[in-house]
């Protein structure tokens, strides 16, 4: 029992040092753009804040560069040939006295190459001299209209703001830029990001935030991971994302996506869209050209896609809703439901039952271990090949429809019952037959299974 007692007191104290530890590295280690170094001073306890401005004449179309280690950096809108900085430095100290000494030698630094201006601080001066102090240095720059920017941030939020171009670098806080006419950059780390009203293209990388886009006019590159992604209104977008979700309104251009265990659901693609991604689902809404849709462990939906289809799902269903081109399915371990196909489809299900309801065009469709329900919008004028494994299969067929009919059940039964088709052969298991004379090659193939051959109800009430 000592022995016990002695080694818990070990763990608890084992755990007491990982903690602080664990606290001494959040506040000392910064793994930033810059790589991995070591933050000097305390983070915490009393801070005092003071701050300075500066005003620096530059000549036109002068482009900022600016760079801060720890602290934000704001970009916005200032006067036409001047660039205004303002620094506001935290500093932890006992006391204010002694914050403010520190802080008199804490200043901006500015340098004008040519039409490049970079803006820093004296920051690793003073981390590495005598002195082992905790401050932060925040930076609001206001510069000329449509000034190009590009800014780096070890730690802390960046906000750019109505400029020519931007281009952003920055970790373990958040990024927002808007209204930029030109083309945008971002790489982020640990830290959501948002941007909207852009002219141009955006190129983004980001990891461990979620992503927010708005009016975006160019196409959008995009490659996350760890985070959700929303996307409104923009200009074409392709999604490389792990262990996230993309909700998209209104791409107006093509979309492509590869995923990893990523949810997808969009509405509204002005072009083609290629989806693939893999436990989570897959709903696409309102696309006006093609659609490939694959999703491993997850489910596929597709509504109002004015071209073609090809959906790959597993484990989980297939749904088609108001497809204008023809669709192409295959299906592992889940079903097939479609409404209002107008071109037909092709499928391969494996697992559970497919329902084609008010389809047109052609349809060859086969199944295992399920059924089969077929309901043409209208008269039968493409052929049908129906195959069904341990389960059976059921056609609606119109009146108007001109067929030719082969059905067999291989240990199971056949019934035809359509007003005006004419059997030429009935056997155990089997019947062929025409309808108006003869015409689209109707196949339908139960193993261990019935077939069912009948007039739509409506038609059946007339003819008891």
């Amino acid at each position: 029992m000592r022995a016990a007692k002695i080694g818990l007191l070990v763990l608890i104290l084992g755990f007491g040092g990982v903690i602080e530890t664990a606290w001494a590295v959040r506040n000392r280690i910064g793994i930033g753009p810059a790589g991995c170094r070591v933050l000097r001073g305390k983070f915490y306890g009393p801070s005092f804040t003071f701050d300075a401005e500066e005003q620096q004449p530059v000549p036109a179309a002068t482009a900022l560069e600016v760079e801060n280690a720890f602290g934000g950096v704001r970009v916005i809108q200032g006067t036409p040939g001047e660039v205004r900085v303002s620094l506001r430095k935290v500093v932890f100290q006992p006391t204010e006295e002694t914050a403010r000494a520190f802080a008199s030698r804490l200043h901006v630094e500015k340098t004008l190459v040519g039409t490049v201006l970079r803006v820093t601080t004296n920051r690793r001066e003073l981390e590495y001299g005598r002195d082992d102090v905790g401050f932060e240095t925040h930076l609001e720059i206001a510069v000329p209209p449509d000034t190009p920017v590009k800014v780096q941030v070890e730690h802390g939020a960046v906000d750019v703001a109505d400029a020519a171009r931007a281009e952003v670098t920055s970790s373990y806080d958040r990024v927002r830029v808007e209204r930029v006419k030109g083309p945008v950059v971002i790489d982020s780390r640990h830290g959501d990001v948002k941007v909207s009203g852009v002219g141009g293209t955006l190129s983004l990388n980001a990891r461990y935030g979620d992503v927010g886009l708005e009016d975006v006019t160019g196409a959008a590159s995009l490659t996350v991971e760890h985070g959700e992604v929303s996307a409104e209104r923009v200009g074409g977008l392709t999604l490389t994302v792990q262990h996230g979700e993309l909700k998209g309104t209104e791409i107006k251009g093509d979309l492509e996506v590869h995923g990893e265990h990523t949810g997808v659901d969009v509405t509204g693609v002005t072009g083609r869209a290629v989806i693939e991604t893999s436990f989570a689902d897959v709903t696409a809404r309102g696309v006006t050209g093609e659609l490939r849709a694959k999703t491993e462990h997850g489910s596929v939906h597709a509504i109002e896609v004015s071209g073609a289809v090809v959906a790959q799902a597993s484990f989980d269903d297939v749904v088609l809703e108001r497809i204008g081109g023809a669709a192409e399915v295959a299906v592992d371990h889940g079903g097939l439901t479609a409404s209002g196909l107008e071109k037909g489809i092709k499928a391969r299900v494996s697992g559970d039952e497919v329902v084609l309801d008010g389809f047109r065009g052609a349809v060859d469709v086969e199944v295992q271990r399920a059924g089969i329900q077929l309901i043409p919008a209208a008269a039968l004028t493409e052929p049908v090949t129906a195959t069904a494994s341990h389960g059976g299969i059921r056609l609606q067929v119109p009146r108007e429809s001109r067929i030719d009919l082969e059905a067999a059940a291989p240990g199971g039964e056949v019934q035809v019952d359509v007003p005006g088709l004419v059997l030429s052969g009935t056997e155990a298991g089997r019947a062929s037959g025409k309808l108006g004379g003869g015409g689209s090659a109707v196949r339908l193939t139960a193993d261990h299974g019935d077939v069912r051959v009948e007039a739509p109800p409506a038609v059946a009430a007339k003819n008891p």
